[in-house]
């Protein structure tokens, strides 16, 4: 009949037993009970057929036949836990396609990330830049994040950002600014080439732009414009942040409005039960929540 080997826990206890100065000391590196412990000793001696310490005056101390367990055992033992170690640290990348425009992806998306890789470090993003939700509907993206405005029928849906509009300009160009829009040269986003007349709607200006506003496909490329003094920019919150943090687009000082639509996480039910998609999208959704509540206390202590 075969010759069943102690089981590994069993070994354990055997060189804690060994190496500590007393077995009530292994026996707590083991986290067992004294009883329990003894019992896993006596389990291993058993299958030794000899015993492997003895009583001295100082405590059990390894005899000839324990010594050369020890000699045996322990070195592949301890290379069994590095090894364990060395697997469990090694996180399987698990990899979550998202869906998102542009400029959102460059301006509040990518400067959050370092955030990411911190709570989450074996998440593995991709980025699919686009606008509308169709990636994540034909299963190209795992979720998204896209205008209020873009059709999500069928997928899940969480609003993520609220968007509000202040007219900004370059530095020397908000300098020279007197106040008066007239005459002023305007840039729009592409999709709201009307966004100068609702915001003069929203604030309560009695305005309206003389000519259409020359628009951009990309927010990005719009305050890439404005940045060089060539007009003036609706900033949108969400996306404008990094043009002001670097001090190349500036406040007019002007009042700014709550614009209708926002942004919202996109998703198909069937991906939002994989672990890797459901962590990303409560990662995405308490930014959103994170950055709603300081624009608020901001507003609240203006």
């Amino acid at each position: 009949m075969t010759r069943r080997i102690p089981r590994l826990e069993v070994i354990e206890a055997f060189i804690e037993a060994a190496r500590a100065p007393s077995f009530r000391i292994a026996a707590e590196r083991c986290a067992l009970s004294p009883a329990a412990f003894s019992r896993r000793i006596q389990a291993f001696r058993q299958f030794v057929g000899r015993e492997v310490f003895d009583r001295a005056p100082g405590g059990m101390r390894l005899t000839e036949a324990g010594q050369e367990c020890l000699d045996a055992l322990e070195p592949i033992y301890r290379a069994m836990t590095r090894a364990a170690l060395e697997l469990g640290a090694r996180r399987v990348a698990e990899k979550v396609t998202l869906s998102c425009p542009h400029s959102l992806a460059v301006a509040w998306l990518f400067p959050r990330l370092d955030r990411l890789r911190e709570a989450h470090p074996s998440l593995d993003v991709a980025i699919h830049t686009e606008r509308t939700a169709e990636a994540v509907r034909a299963g190209d993206a795992d979720l998204g994040v896209c205008a209020q405005s873009v059709d999500a029928e069928g997928l899940h849906t969480e609003h993520l950002l609220d968007i509000h509009i202040e007219p900004m300009a370059a530095p020397e160009v908000a300098r020279s600014f007197c106040g008066d829009l007239r005459g002023q040269r305007l840039f729009a986003p592409i999709h709201a080439p009307d966004i100068w007349s609702w915001w003069a709607g929203a604030v309560g200006v009695d305005w309206r732009p003389e000519r259409d506003a020359q628009t951009f496909d990309m927010a990005y490329a719009l305050y890439e414009a404005a940045a060089s003094g060539w007009g003036l920019a609706p900033g949108m919150s969400a996306t404008v942040a990094g043009h002001l943090k670097s001090g190349r687009l500036v406040s007019l000082g002007l009042p700014s409005a709550q614009y209708p639509a926002g942004y919202r996480l996109v998703g198909r039910a069937s991906r939002m039960r994989t672990p890797a998609v459901a962590t990303m999208w409560r990662w995405l959704a308490d930014e959103g929540r994170s950055e709603r509540r300081a624009r608020a206390a901001a507003l609240a202590g203006a």
